[in-house]
């Protein structure tokens, strides 16, 4: 399996891989080239901004459906706020049932009054060494349906501690390089984060394993393009601050919605540096739909 230092070495290569070795399908009806399976190793998931201008990534929409995670939302207008295709992608249903990963690991689940994440955390204090630290994402009642609007892409996440390091194993379905794979990688290994956060344990690798890994037939130039902008060198170095703060992830929760409904801050200083530079991106996007480049850049 492959090994890369950033998200954007990682993307390039995905897509170059196809270009060259990919193979038609057409799911859906849909024409795509894809690799199966297909696997990668972040060895540094703190690089999990994707830079390549080419792309055009948004990493407010990527802190936005991170917020939405971390609400447990299900809310199609919520997530919709950061990234409109979700409304075509979930044929403007209001509620969305595959993918609300977040719905998944931090509500109630199998019977039990504690969420999945609560449950994991219990498990790993309990037995570091453990195999069995599992969230499991994919509904069957919902992704074996073939009259589902959305259906969850992402399987399950395996944390495994060894040493000092929590390390991640995302198995997925199924992704499409372009539009999901950047924001996947960028979701799970905030999770990554905020567990070995809570844990006390220091990040360790991030492992990416697809069954089918694709590329619309709409996408071939973009890719291209991306491509031919990461072998010229037009790449930034942008490396997200050690996260700090776990137990403030429910404020982080609780401004966001401030921001985008109600159009204000109701804590504003409240937050450890690391929490309000977030929120700072978040405010920006949503009040002037323009972020600075410092709130980028910035380190805290």
């Amino acid at each position: 399996m492959q090994h890369f230092q950033s998200i954007d070495e990682a993307q390039a290569f995905v897509l170059r891989s196809l270009l060259s070795t990919g193979l038609p399908a057409s799911p859906r009806g849909l024409s795509t080239l894809e690799l199966f399976p297909f696997g990668f190793t972040l060895q540094n998931p703190r690089r999990r901004c994707l830079t390549i201008e080419a792309r055009r990534w948004s990493l407010p929409a990527a802190i936005g459906e991170l917020a939405w995670h971390l609400s447990g939302s299900t809310e199609l207008d919520f997530i919709a706020r950061y990234l409109k295709r979700w409304r075509s992608i979930n044929r403007n249903l209001p509620v969305i049932e595959g993918s609300c990963y977040g719905y998944r690991i931090f509500g109630s689940s199998g019977g039990s009054n504690q969420s999945q994440w609560r449950r994991l955390v219990e498990l790993i204090r309990a037995d570091a060494s453990t195999r069995r630290g599992v969230l499991n994402l994919f509904d069957p009642e919902v992704g074996l349906d073939p009259r589902a609007a959305d259906s969850p892409c992402a399987c399950s996440l395996q944390f495994i501690v060894r040493g000092d390091q929590l390390h991640q194993i995302a198995y997925m379905r199924s992704n499409d390089a372009i539009w999901g794979l950047p924001y996947d990688v960028f979701i799970f290994t905030m999770l990554q984060e905020l567990l070995a956060c809570e844990l006390g344990l220091e990040l360790g690798t991030y492992s990416h394993m697809v069954g089918s890994l694709h590329l619309y037939e709409q996408h071939l130039t973009l890719a291209g393009r991306i491509v031919a902008e990461y072998d010229q060198g037009l790449v930034g170095d942008l490396e997200m601050p050690i996260m700090k703060g776990h137990h403030q992830v429910s404020l982080f929760v609780q401004e966001e919605r401030s921001i985008r409904v109600e159009g204000v801050r109701q804590l504003r200083g409240s937050l450890e540096p690391y929490w309000e530079h977030l929120l700072g991106i978040l405010e920006s996007f949503l009040l002037d739909k323009t972020v600075p480049m410092r709130l980028l850049t910035r380190a805290e």
